[in-house]
């Protein structure tokens, strides 16, 4: 979501732009541990003026920094989709398919949406069919021939029919349901998901209430399903308790015997945190980890008290009401995050693009190879173009090497700082 706090955060006044990639830069390592991921964008890209509550109308820039997170599938249907009337919908489905990103829930035409729904996504040999709906939009509707998805029998009907005649693996619905600030399902999001269950759901995945709601794994016709009822505020400005976080759910399927099976599920919680970098202020989603540890007052005596509570408070609720095989995965638990995480907080070495270098510049952010580098803002919001995170300096000279040989030259190594947000020629 972007609350008004959110928007005026991400402007950085000396480029005249919003910037949202730090946002996810704590979270990013591990969304690219998967192959499918999968976000509810919550707001529309109606276009100026940008505004929050209670009809948001966000900068195209946030759904560019979904896409650089990893998000590779995006759903649209959910109770804001027609906050900017038919301009937000045609909007947001534009700048969604200039990204390249695969998205559904809403849809231009009847056309459009016969084409392309259920959403079909296929990776390692696996097809898997995304459905998406909302209970309502607020009162507000949009005129034909603009489509939202809307929870209902006789659409949801025909729309799992053809999914089921795709011969399609698996199929997942996300579904936006249930009563805000309310930690467990209510009678709707239950009578809802037997019912996508009984039309050949494999996962029923929800968002709305704004808060966690319990995780349940279960076993229908001989088959394990997986039942998320609220994945809580991934990003958002409400920072009341429970409301200020989320988590991240992770599924492993394999196949076996022709069959897919559903392996491991785990989950990630995930507290919001705006901290105050030099003239920007990032929403950092940020899983639990010990970053003072690190870095000496990242977190304030006030802030780090608050996202243990949401930890502390997360845990309880899934200890009392979660069901079946499923566990928490921790950030330090995992080498590659912990060590990434180390870099962040301590500064490392990399190699800088140099800014007057135009032709390096277009090539790095025009072709593959934008996925060897990265984004740092200064405390000044100036914008460096990086490459690589090394311990030390004889490191960071291989990767400038090896940029060299692929045709990125004009470089020069420097030392990031994360306290002073600078950089600094070692």
């Amino acid at each position: 979501m972007q609350h008004g706090g959110q928007i005026s955060a991400a402007y950085n006044k000396n480029n005249d732009g919003y910037d949202y990639k730090d946002c996810f830069k704590f979270v990013k390592p591990f969304i690219a541990t998967v192959d499918l991921a999968i976000t509810n964008l919550e707001v529309t890209h109606a276009g100026k003026p940008y505004k929050g509550y209670p009809q948001f109308t966000a900068p195209p820039e946030l759904s560019a920094a979904i896409v650089d997170a990893g998000f590779n599938v995006v759903v649209t249907a959910n109770n804001h989709s027609c906050d900017g009337g038919s301009k937000g919908i045609i909007g947001t489905l534009d700048v969604l398919d200039k990204l390249g990103v695969k998205h559904t829930g809403t849809f231009r035409s009847k056309k459009e949406r016969d084409e392309n729904y259920p959403l079909l996504f296929e990776k390692n040999g696996f097809k898997i069919a995304i459905l998406n709906y909302t209970y309502g939009t607020n009162g507000l509707s949009v005129a034909a021939p603009l489509i939202v998805n809307y929870i209902d029998t006789a659409t949801m009907l025909k729309d799992f029919a053809k999914a089921r005649k795709m011969d399609v693996d698996y199929i997942v619905c996300t579904m936006h349901w249930g009563d805000e600030y309310k930690p467990l399902p209510n009678n709707y999001q239950k009578r809802w998901e037997q019912f996508c269950y009984a039309q050949g759901a494999d996962m029923v995945i929800g968002g709305h209430p704004h808060v966690l709601q319990p995780i349940e794994r279960k076993t229908i016709r001989e088959k394990s399903k997986l039942t998320v009822w609220s994945l809580g505020n991934y990003v958002s400005n409400q920072r009341d308790r429970y409301k200020d976080g989320g988590i991240m759910v992770r599924a492993f399927l394999s196949r076996q015997d022709k069959a897919i099976v559903l392996d491991d599920v785990d989950y990630m919680f995930t507290w919001v945190y705006p901290r105050q970098e030099g003239i920007t202020k990032p929403f950092y989603i940020l899983p639990d980890f010990n970053y003072n540890g690190y870095y000496t007052g990242f977190l304030t005596p006030d802030n780090l008290a608050a996202m243990n509570l949401y930890f502390s408070d997360s845990r309880k609720l899934f200890a009392e009401h979660n069901k079946g095989n499923i566990r928490e995965c921790k950030a330090a638990s995992i080498p590659r995050i912990n060590e990434v995480y180390r870099s962040y907080l301590q500064g490392y070495y990399t190699v800088m693009v140099e800014e007057h270098n135009t032709a390096a510049f277009k090539t790095v952010l025009t072709t593959e190879m934008k996925q060897y580098f990265h984004q740092f803002t200064t405390a000044e919001g100036k914008y460096l173009l990086l490459s690589g995170m090394s311990s030390d300096k004889e490191q960071a000279e291989g990767n400038r090497n090896f940029l060299a040989d692929i045709g990125v030259t004009d470089t020069r190594i420097v030392f990031i700082d994360p306290k002073t947000l600078k950089y600094n020629l070692p």
